[in-house]
């Protein structure tokens, strides 16, 4: 067999792939693979060929072993199958989301998704609580807001003294809020650590960057909400960042009345 391209070493990989994993759990005898793999020695003979001739494993000193380019071949078909697994979990709530926004891989690749449970979609919220609860500096993003939570995320962030809240509503989301919650949002613009701009959102989802660790999005629905996505990789935090950056640019800070 002789590989001409990715696609080639891809196929190889996958119809092969239980005997190259078991190869990569340690190097085994063709005796101990048969036994490994549970197949018969016709198909497991086929398969040592097909390795061996794609340079994925070689037969030395009594035993197959998976070579360089077996070993970082079958890490990279791993990474692919997990984000396509992620990508898979996170169906149900990227079915709300346009193909013309600006989420994308930087911030699916390696996500954690939370599925809102239909019978008590608002326990969900629970998760971003977590998120900024112990965080110094926390920066929010969103169109919508679960009224039922505002309260209590507001004790979450300023548990810490020295704790920190950017948050960006559209103009009429904070007037609702504002006649909703008027106790809560003037202690909010009291609230030195705190910082209130009114703009249009460039995004449909809910953005929040908890400190430089953690961010995530609430995805809402007509209904109400579809889910939350969490995710601490360097290019999800770049990515939050930026968005959260773009949203800010055209933002008004909100004073209290009276206030210069």
């Amino acid at each position: 067999m002789v590989l001409s391209s990715g696609d080639d070493l891809d196929a190889v990989l996958t119809e092969r792939h239980s005997y190259l994993r078991a190869l990569i759990e340690q190097p085994r005898s063709k005796r101990e693979l048969e036994d490994a793999v549970d197949f018969s020695r016709s198909t497991l003979d086929r398969a040592l060929r097909d390795l061996a001739a794609a340079d994925l494993a070689r037969y030395e000193d009594g035993v197959w072993t998976p070579t360089l380019l077996g070993w970082c071949s079958y890490r990279a078909q791993e990474a692919y199958r997990d984000r396509l697994s992620t990508l898979a979990e996170a169906t149900p709530l990227l079915e709300h989301l346009s193909l013309d926004g600006p989420l994308g891989c930087a911030f699916l690749d390696d996500a954690d998704v939370y599925e809102a449970d239909p019978s008590m979609p608002d326990a969900v919220m629970q998760r971003l609580l977590d998120s900024v609860e112990h965080a110094t500096e926390v920066c929010v993003a969103t169109p919508v807001v679960v009224t039922g939570f505002a309260e209590k995320f507001y004790e979450c962030v300023r548990i810490g003294e020295s704790a920190s809240l950017e948050m960006i509503l559209p103009a009429q989301v904070f007037e609702q809020v504002h006649a909703a919650f008027p106790t809560l949002t003037n202690e909010l613009m009291n609230d030195g650590n705190v910082c209130l701009y009114r703009a249009s959102i460039p995004f449909s989802f809910g953005l929040w960057i908890a400190d430089a660790d953690e961010v995530g999005i609430v995805v809402f629905t007509e209904q109400g909400l579809a889910g939350i996505l969490v995710n601490d990789t360097d290019d999800a935090l770049h990515w939050a960042t930026d968005q959260y950056e773009r949203a800010k640019q055209e933002a008004d800070p909100v004073f209290l009345r009276g206030r210069a």
